[in-house]
């Protein structure tokens, strides 16, 4: 039985009748049904039609064992839990699956490449492209595409990138919500390929290789010398830790290279069926084995595997000892190594993504105060400008001031909005509606602030009771130019209008009073008090 895994959308009549017969057509005769109820009606008669014998099994009590006898899997219903589950358990299994879409779907999540640099990071973009995963910016990464972190274009070290967790706290973020892909390869071949690769004019480091007398001197730079690269050492160990990570699906070059590549065609199938089952992307693994590598390439003889066995002479392994063997070992590779002695258990390894409940996930953390008249607030992961006065405290709150807005993916992006003002554009016109009324402050300098389908108004207090649901905007107009009313997109803005309009009555007050009486200073500072500014006239009382 050739493997093969197809999908259906649950829910739809006769869903599961062509992924049926495909199977029917690839040599399927024998499946077992897992579901979380019998099979009904319906998909017996479909069975009995395509010619395929089936037996039952529970989802609540899979195992493994279950499908031992089976050519063919169908899991009829379940969360998306409970489909990887039954998966991942056909990964060291020549048959075929057959799944309903669920949010575990490729279609329904973001993947991330992680690689080591020279590792074989482009065949891994053309196994995503072959299995219809392409791109999407690092900046605005979406559900059935593959991105990187922002700014390190696939090759983010893994410890450079976690240490900004101590004091920006990174867990949810996209990248450890999602899948990710990590390549990893012989860091000896890795050498090899970096001398290859960084002689070339117009690499930086090629001053740096080509002041050697040979090659050979250039290999030993490259493993030893810790003043420029730093040693294999260093570089490596700077991306080995994404191995040990839950959500990563760790994928050697020398397993993907196949036969053509130095490898195996065994290995290279096992591991493209292991990627598909985990991250639910149908297809055939012989299919896509077969048109991953490439021979008419112009490395395909520097991109076989064990190319170090060839070019390390006896001096480079002297080297290589001399350094902590912690890199190697990581990585299970040691000289002479074709595949990593560690391939086979993290194939195995089950794919866990962490899920946040919605109060987790959109609680807003307050991450940069007082930038340009901006606060900075992380929510789901995501940076949002929110201007100074706008209160933001739950996660409902939260959840739906960043609904209507992209939000940027990292810190520095946020506060180069704000300081390039792009902020204020774009958030003026994604700004939610917050529905209904709400008196937020009382009695500021004689006006009652209070807010309104997402905006903010104050109303003198001379006015009485007003309910600003009943006021059409001709109405708000007219009190503006009265100066009995003022708005603003915040409580800061709404203010400051207060505040403009109360110190422009004061000022009028003043002349008036110098006219008519022979103490125009207490008198003034009977109508600051009046005005709610008593605390002022206390001051020079104090003064005095």
């Amino acid at each position: 039985m050739n493997r093969h895994l197809d999908f259906f959308e649950p829910g739809t009549g006769g869903a599961m009748r062509k992924p049926l017969e495909r199977a029917f057509e690839l040599g399927a005769r024998k499946a077992m049904v897992i579901g979380p109820k019998p099979c009904g009606h319906e998909l017996a008669d479909i069975f009995h039609e395509s010619g395929i014998s089936w037996s039952e099994g529970q989802l609540a009590t899979f195992q493994r064992l279950d499908i031992a006898d089976a050519d063919l899997v169908l899991v009829t219903g379940g969360n998306g839990g409970d489909v990887s589950r039954v998966l991942h358990a056909c990964i060291d299994g020549n048959i075929a699956a057959i799944a309903p879409i669920t949010d575990h779907h490729c279609s329904k999540r973001t993947v991330f490449l992680l690689s080591i640099p020279k590792a074989g990071t482009h065949m891994v973009i053309r196994l995503l492209d072959l299995m219809g995963v392409s791109r999407s910016p690092e900046r605005a990464p979406q559900p059935g595409t593959w991105s990187t972190p922002v700014g390190y274009h696939y090759h983010a070290p893994c410890r450079e990138f976690m240490r900004d967790d101590w004091f920006d706290p990174m867990g949810r973020q996209l990248l450890f919500r999602s899948p990710a892909i990590f390549v990893y390869r012989n860091p000896l071949d890795i050498v090899v390929s970096e001398r290859d690769w960084f002689v070339k004019p117009e690499h930086a480091f090629s001053g740096y290789l080509n002041c050697c007398a040979d090659s050979s001197q250039q290999l030993d730079r490259l493993i030893a010398d810790s003043t420029v690269m730093g040693t294999i050492r260093d570089r490596i160990n700077r991306y080995a830790g994404w191995l040990n990570f839950s959500n990563v699906i760790p994928v050697s070059y020398e397993d993907l290279v196949g036969e053509r590549g130095g490898g195996s065609d065994t290995e290279q199938l096992d591991t493209i069926w292991a990627m598909q089952l985990k991250l639910h992307i149908g297809g055939s693994p012989q299919e896509y084995g077969s048109r991953l590598y490439d021979p008419a390439s112009a490395t395909f003889s520097k991109g076989r595997i064990g190319r170090h066995m060839e070019c390390l002479e006896e001096r480079h392994l002297t080297l290589l000892n001399s350094l902590p063997q912690d890199f190697m070992q990581s990585l299970g590779y040691a000289y002479g190594s074709r595949i990593s002695s560690k391939a086979k258990e993290l194939r195995r390894r089950p794919l866990v993504v962490k899920e946040l409940s919605p109060n987790v996930l959109y609680t807003p953390r307050l991450v940069r105060e007082g930038l340009l008249g901006w606060n900075i607030a992380e929510i789901a992961g995501k940076y949002f400008p929110v201007r100074q006065g706008v209160n933001v405290m739950s996660a409902e709150e939260a959840k739906l001031f960043s609904s209507g807005q992209e939000g940027f993916m990292s810190l520095r992006d946020a506060v180069d909005a704000v300081i390039h003002s792009d902020a204020a554009a774009t958030l003026a016109e994604a700004r939610p509606e917050v529905p209904g009324t709400e008196l937020v402050v009382e009695g500021y300098c004689g006006f009652n602030v209070v807010r309104h389908n997402g905006s903010f108004y104050g109303f003198d207090q001379a006015l009485g009771s007003i309910d600003i649901r009943t006021l059409i905007e001709p109405a708000i107009e007219d009190l503006k130019r009265r100066g009995s009313c003022v708005s603003g997109v915040s409580i800061s803005d709404v203010k400051m209008e207060i505040l403009r309009l109360a110190m422009g009555r004061l000022g009028k007050r003043g002349k008036d009073l110098k006219k008519h009486t022979n103490n125009p200073g207490r008198a003034f500072g009977g109508v600051l008090e009046k005005m709610g500014f008593a605390g002022l006239v206390n001051q020079q009382k104090n003064r005095s």
